[in-house]
């Protein structure tokens, strides 16, 4: 790896590890999400993964590598259909788009081994507003366009034990549909450990 490919990933360790922080201090301003969690339901999902970066059904395909996410599930709001407040980060190492994310989790299906969550929310990337013009569509994916995008996707999974499980999880970050502008967007495919307490 030469001088300019480590400044860059620093760079963007950096701006993630930044807006992380601000993420958290907002979610911890919260009080409902600072509640315990119930016998039934811990106060607290611990998650770390690995994802194939901008691969999936809705992928463009134009970034790449192997992603580290980290993401935090918080208490269940029982008025909100006893969805689960997240925080997480997916980093890639490479340069390309890294992201931190903030949102709910829906229990759509969960049994003592089987779980099926929704997600909804939003997340703020370093990937690139704009691309070289030369070539492209307007209203095409020739780069995010918004720094902060929609997210949304699913995560099927296993409970192994009474708290830990894993999971396979999709999620896609881009505004087709809600704001005009480029809309380059990314996929994430991967595996994911979790740890309840």
């Amino acid at each position: 790896m030469n001088i300019k490919k480590i400044r860059s990933v620093a760079g963007h360790s950096f701006r993630i590890v930044g807006g992380l922080s601000i993420f958290a201090l907002g979610m911890l301003n919260s009080s409902t999400l600072l509640a315990a969690g119930t016998e039934s339901e811990p106060a607290r999902i611990y998650s770390i993964g690995v994802f194939a970066h901008d691969t999936g059904p809705m992928s463009d395909n134009h970034e790449h590598g192997t992603d580290l996410n980290l993401e935090v599930k918080f208490a269940p709001i029982p008025k909100l259909w006893s969805a689960r407040p997240h925080l997480g980060a997916t980093i890639n190492f490479i340069g390309d788009t890294s992201v931190v994310y903030a949102g709910l989790s829906f229990p759509f299906y969960h049994s003592q081994h089987l779980f099926l969550d929704g997600i909804l929310g939003a997340a703020v990337h370093d990937g690139p507003m704009h691309k070289d013009p030369a070539g492209c569509r307007e209203e095409s994916d020739c780069g995010f366009g918004k720094r902060m995008l929609p997210r949304f996707g699913l995560e099927a999974g296993y409970h192994f034990s009474a708290n830990q499980s894993i999971s396979v999880l999709f999620d896609h970050m881009s505004h087709k549909w809600i704001m005009n502008g480029e809309n380059e967007g990314v996929d994430h495919v991967g595996l994911r450990y979790q740890v309840a307490f």
